[in-house]
């Protein structure tokens, strides 16, 4: 198989359909693209392994999309694919379609009111998808990734009012790692479970979710569960801001972690620990006046230290098994009316 190399520069409606038996250049099937314009709407469809679609004149090698009212859809079945796009405009529908093992995608997104969706199926795979340096607002970004031992990465470097969806179908190994640098975003994590609600009942192995958040206003929500299996599921959230929403949810019978450190006024804070015969750990530090509640089922221990700051602060706590419960808890509070705290050991 010696593969093609197709350059488009400039249309407006224009459907491709590469299989990895064409003749001609480099690699198996290499497209590059650089559009400049409004209105235009692209598909491409690469069929075999070790293609690209990237562009031949930015420093990045991505593929230039630039514009308003595009709607563009990448497709690549097989193993060893590389796509990446460099996106400037509003109004833009892109979508990216990866079927195989040990592909990797790259999104990066600058502008308004723009749909990004990805679609991945299979294992080992990497995507990376970023959103805006200079303010961008509302857009939205939706992630699928059914498969093992993924990678998924999503930043946005500076905007609000985006709304980022990810959704890790099966449950071995996933790392989900999301940086967001804003206000108003709505970030929701999705990991151990598909679409339709079915589970998979031998995975084992882990899932990891990080969230590094700066910015006011934002809501945060994960939901990782191995339901019948025996992987863990581990969550690091560190939060700088005030008024954050956050919300997380750990069920299965493998072992869990959860740690959110926030440092900001007025966040609120739920962290949900549900299993069978497994171990939970929970770490939570805050400074100034936040509502935190911590549900625990099972064999637990928690580590919670209220540094406060001058706002007032609500704790609630409740550990509910058949076996013994432990918390540490450093709590201070300055506020003239005081400061709330219930424990529940049951």
């Amino acid at each position: 198989m010696i593969g093609s190399c197709t350059i488009i520069d400039w249309v407006r409606v224009l459907t491709i359909v590469l299989l990895s038996s064409s003749p001609i250049c480099s690699w198996a099937n290499e497209i590059y693209v650089r559009q400049v314009g409004h209105d235009i709407d692209l598909d491409i469809v690469q069929d075999g392994d070790s293609n690209k679609i990237r562009s031949l004149n930015t420093v990045s090698g991505d593929a230039v999309l630039s514009g308003n009212n595009k709607i563009v859809s990448l497709t690549q079945e097989g193993d060893n694919n590389r796509i990446g796009v460099w996106t400037s405009g509003g109004d833009q529908t892109i979508t990216v379609v990866q079927k195989g093992d040990t592909n990797v995608s790259k999104i990066d997104n600058h502008g308004n009111d723009n749909t990004i969706n990805l679609d991945i199926d299979g294992d080992s795979n990497v995507t990376h998808t970023e959103i805006g340096n200079g303010g961008d607002v509302d857009n939205t970004l939706n992630v699928t990734v059914n498969g093992d031992s993924n990678n998924v990465y999503t930043e946005v470097q500076n905007g609000s009012d985006n709304a980022i969806n990810v959704h890790i179908a099966k449950q071995d190994n996933n790392i989900n790692r999301i940086t967001v640098n804003g206000s108003d975003n709505t970030i929701t994590g999705w990991q151990g479970r598909h679409e339709d609600g079915s589970i998979d009942n031998d995975e084992t192995g882990n899932n990891d979710l990080y969230w590094i958040v700066a910015g006011n206003n934002n809501t945060l929500e994960s939901y990782q569960t191995d339901d019948r299996g025996n992987g863990g599921q581990h969550i690091a959230n560190y939060i700088t801001g005030s008024n954050n929403t956050v919300k997380h949810t750990q069920r299965g019978s493998g072992d869990h972690e959860g740690f959110i450190e926030i440092n900001g006024d007025g966040n609120d804070v739920e962290l949900l620990q549900r299993g069978n015969n497994n171990n939970m750990f929970a770490d939570i530090v805050l400074d100034d006046g936040h509502t935190v509640d911590v549900a625990r089922h099972a064999n637990h221990t928690s580590n919670i230290d209220l540094t406060n700051g001058g706002g007032a602060y609500t704790l609630d706590v409740s550990q509910m098994a058949t076996t013994a419960q432990s918390y540490n808890l450093t709590a201070t509070c300055t506020n003239a009316q005081g400061c709330a705290l219930t424990i529940n050991q049951n």
